[in-house]
């Protein structure tokens, strides 16, 4: 090269000018770390790039390098170059335990990438930008992210449920109501109905504020993508932060504004300066999306600790958990908003307290709801010469099936075997793994239970024949059904996903139909590096259900709430349930609608149903039946039928809908109402007196009430450990033959003369509580000991002085009817309805005929388990050690019915 300009030697300027220099793709390898790329991009030239490189690796030799440009105007970054290899190609980043003595660590190697690889990426991302397919993030020469804008095409109506919703938004806004609840089932079409709910009342600034940040993408596309919607801007806080006043601006020119943010971007301790423009403004609608969501985090930490975990391994486990700690924090309620409108498909806890009335709930609909709005569609069109299948609103819903299987022969063995050592025997502690957190010896990839996790796998996958688990991932009509084709695996740790991945990966030979499946582990220890993007996991599934290929998915928590994945068909549930939303959230995940469209040349479309049917399998009974007969209930307390015979009825129906299936001797049976009911009922025999009434939610409502008040003030806040003290009531003081006992408080004074309310008046919320729970076992125990058949607390104040056994009972106990009364008046109506439901199962425990007197005993030795702080009933296992030890043979028993007495504290009867 000739240096010279103008007999000038310029050489020396070669190195210092570098001028304008287009963007770079760039690639080495490197013998340090063999079979991998370094794919990187650089805005300087690519050999000073390289060259600093050489200073860690001395022996790279640089691969490939091209312009990362699409137009003058637009690049893109080295990521959308490794979503490409991730996505497309399979190749999986290096990750830090896979050599434990580079210099360096970068995650942008990429194991057995290739220069085609490179080149074929830069193919589909400038194909992808001539398309406008949205697939890849392209920059703008200021290097911002180009916002990916729907293509605005979708002009459907609201479905008939969708409409009564938008229709009671706007009569429960004009009749002044602020604060307002859309209760709807997933799939129901929430956010689509509460745009149109903002465009019945025709508001300018929609704020939508949620815990999760996958939903975003549901949002936009919902605001970008229909017609009606078209005045609507929608943005984010990563447009705030191009323009700070990027609302007022546009709403000073007369333009709408949806702005999407999560509570994690509202949160600190000072407003963000692009924040600062949203808290000025008067917002006129609020959405606060999966309001149930917000204490998750705090809530599954829990239920960690719970398991034992160290505080670095729940730490680990929280990863996973993308939300805050809780919605009402300071920063929301700062907000200036003339609406807010909560949107949930399980806001079970919510409605366990006062925050909603029945008029702040604007919708409540159940899956039941939409099957029956489709089956009177059906009915009333689907015979029309002109009517199409798929001219259905609800078109496409499936129906689930839902498996309740006990785990395999060798794991239920194994969980005696925990049992019998008295270690925890959850479904969750066969699957975890011997560590939680990455180790050097990789024993995180390992569960404890190895043998009793691929015996499961094994018979699930129709490999291993068992009496108690199906293997229909082999059954015939499963497969000739195009069922099963998408799984997904709901493990009980990060480390779960690992281990199951490395024990499929590690026993192909073993499973004749899980060994085609592609496995996606979204949620284990690396996962977040592996699959940092939510929308390129449900890229990757779909282009596997393009070519023709399964997939399971393993996670524990992520993508179970906000997320659609249209390919899911099939569940495998294998991790104890934090609670009931968790549980419906995660299973609920199964039902949307799966569509593929056929279109002729004449432009004549049809419909396909891809997912008539999904499967969930559940592989601890008891969970289902329990948290099916709870889900009923709540149903039936919304819509004012309380109860167990209407209970019964609202079984029949969501049985009808998503029936259960059980394996019991080689014999699948489908479950009735009365299966679940007696199951629970069966459940409700092993439990005390206080851990029922601790499971009665506490309703701070009637806690202002003065007469209640003054009646749980007398009492001891309710401690297992310290039994139940109850104080009685004179046969002069009661007011069971008063026949207006709605007035006084009772006696107030005790032997001392001290006024106990004046003694007790400073007790704190938590102590008013566990009280208030005393008062519950109250209830109960009358229940349980009255020979009077009661099934709700109406029945005990109607049966309370009827008999004068009944009356003796409530003095003992120290029940006062007019307290029952406004308990009774008071009460919110979902609390009630569990109380109610207490007091029926622990009446019929002792109304039941078909008990043997030996087990009637057992269950009153239940539900006494500790009588005072010192006293507890003696386990019958150790009853049976003492008996064995008594001298039998030193007696002559001539009548066989005679009993020994053992005096020790107080007198215990053993019968021999």
């Amino acid at each position: 090269m000739n240096n010279k300009i103008s007999n000038i030697d310029s050489s020396i300027l070669d190195d210092l000018i570098t001028g304008r220099v287009e963007p770079y793709i760039y690639a080495f390898s490197t013998n340090t770390i063999p079979n991998y790329l370094k794919v990187g991009d650089t805005y300087r030239p690519v050999d000073t790039r390289i060259n600093e490189w050489k200073k860690l690796f001395p022996n790279l030799v640089k691969e490939f390098s091209a312009p990362a440009r699409i137009d003058n105007n637009t690049i893109f970054r080295d990521y959308t170059v490794h979503s490409f290899l991730i996505d497309e190609r399979g190749r999986e980043r290096l990750l830090p335990s896979t050599y434990s003595n580079i210099v360096y660590y970068s995650k942008e190697f990429f194991k057995n990438a290739t220069i085609k690889d490179l080149n074929d990426a830069i193919i589909d991302i400038q194909k992808s930008a001539s398309e406008n397919s949205g697939k890849y993030q392209l920059y703008t020469t200021k290097r911002l992210p180009i916002t990916f804008i729907y293509k605005r095409n979708l002009n459907y109506a609201p479905r008939p449920n969708q409409v009564a919703t938008i229709s009671n938004f706007k009569n429960a806004v004009n009749s002044g109501c602020t604060n307002l609840l859309m209760y709807a089932v997933m799939r129901f079409g929430k956010s689509f109905t509460a745009i149109c709910c903002a465009l019945e009342i025709q508001v300018s600034l929609i704020l939508i504020v949620s815990a999760k940040a996958d939903v975003k993408n549901e949002w936009k596309k919902t605001v970008e993508s229909h017609l009606n919607f078209k005045d609507y801007i929608f943005c984010d806080t990563d447009t705030l932060k191009t323009e700070n006043n990027y609302v007022s601006a546009n709403l000073k020119q007369g333009r709408k504004i949806v702005l999407f943010l999560t509570l994690q971007d509202l949160q600190g301790q000072e407003t963000k300066n692009h924040h600062k423009d949203v808290f000025s403004c008067n917002i006129d609608l609020l959405i606060v999306d999966e309001t149930h969501y917000g204490a998750r985090a705090e809530e599954y930490g829990r239920v960690l600790l719970d398991s034992n975990l160290t505080k670095k391994e729940i730490e680990n486990e929280l990863q996973e958990i993308d939300c805050s700690e809780q919605y009402s924090c300071e920063e929301l309620k700062q907000l200036k908003s003339k609406i807010r409108l909560h949107l949930s498909a399980t806001p079970y806890r919510i409605l366990m307290g006062s925050e909603f009335t029945k008029k702040d709930i604007i919708s409540f609909c159940q899956f039941t709801d939409i099957v029956d709005e489709q089956e009177k569609w059906d009915n009333e069109h689907i015979l029309g010469d002109n009517t199409k299948e798929w001219d259905n609103p609800y078109y496409g819903f499936p129906q689930m099936i839902r498996f309740a299987f006990h785990p395999s022969k060798l794991a239920r063995k194994k969980i005696e075997e925990l049992k019998k050592n008295g270690q925890s025997t959850s479904l969750s502690d066969i699957f975890r793994p011997k560590a939680l957190i990455k180790t050097r010896g990789n024993s995180y990839k390992l569960f404890k239970h190895q043998e009793a996790v691929l015996d499961l796998m094994q018979v699930i996958d129709g490999s291993k024949q068992d009496d108690e688990v199906l293997g229909f991932l082999d059954y015939e009509k499963i497969k000739e059904g195009q069922m099963c084709r998408h799984i997904v695996c709901v493990l009980p740790f990060r480390a779960s996903c690992d281990a199951l991945e490395y024990l499929i990966q590690n026993n192909l030979e073993k499973f004749k139909n899980i060994s085609k499946y592609k496995i996606l582990n979204i949620a284990g220890v690396d996962a977040l590096d592996k699959f940092p993007e939510i929308s390129n996991i449900k890229k990757y599934i779909t282009k596997c259900e393009i070519e023709g290929k399964k997939t399971i998915t393993l996670t524990v928590n992520r993508m179970l709430t906000g997320s659609t994945v249209e390919e899911w068909d099939t569940m495998l549930y294998l991790k104890n349930s934090v609670s009931p939303q968790e549980y419906d959230q995660s299973i609920f995940r199964l039902q949307n609608q799966y569509i593929k469209s056929y279109i002729d040349e004449k432009g004549d479309e049809i419909k396909y149903n891809m997912k008539p049917q999904t499967i969930l399998a559940d592989f601890d009974p008891a969970r289902m039946f329990t948290l099916q007969e709870l889900k009923s209930q709540f149903y039936n307390v919304n819509t004012e039928q309380n109860g167990n015979s209407r209970l019964e009825e609202r079984l029949r129906k969501e049985l009808e809908i998503s029936l259960i299936i059980v394996l019991n001797k080689n014999k699948l049976s489908q479950v009735t109402p009365f299966n679940i009911l007696n199951l629970v009922r069966q459940y409700t025999k092993d439990k005390s007196v206080i851990d029922e009434a601790n499971e009665i939610p506490i309703d701070y409502n009637i806690l202002s009430n003065e007469l209640i008040l003054s009646a749980i003030q007398l009492l001891s806040p309710i401690d297992s450990s310290k039994g139940l003290n109850f104080i009685p009531i004179e046969e002069e003081d009661d007011d069971y033959d008063d026949p207006d006992s709605s007035g006084k408080p009772p006696n107030e004074s005790d032997s001392d003369g001290k006024n106990k309310k004046d003694e007790n008046k400073y007790d704190e919320p938590d102590t008013l509580n566990k009280k208030l729970s005393t008062y519950f076992s109250m209830i109960l125990f009358f229940a349980f000991l009255t020979d009077s058949e009661v099934k709700s607390l109406e029945d005990i104040i109607r049966e309370l002085p009827k008999t004068e056994e009944n009356k003796r009972i409530g003095r003992n106990i120290g029940l006062r009817k007019s307290v029952l009364q406004e308990i009774q008046n008071k009460m919110y109506p979902f609390i009630l309805s569990k109380l109610d439901y207490k007091i029926q199962n622990i009446n019929s425990l002792m109304r039941d005929n078909t008990l043997l007197p030996i087990e009637r005993a057992k269950i009153v030795m239940n539900k006494f388990e500790r009588l005072s702080s010192s006293e507890i009933v003696t386990p019958t296992n150790v009853v049976k050690k003492v008996v064995n030890l008594l001298p039998i043979d030193k007696f002559t028993i001539k009548n066989k019915n005679i009993r020994y007495c053992i005096k020790a504290r107080r007198i215990l009867m053993y019968s021999i």
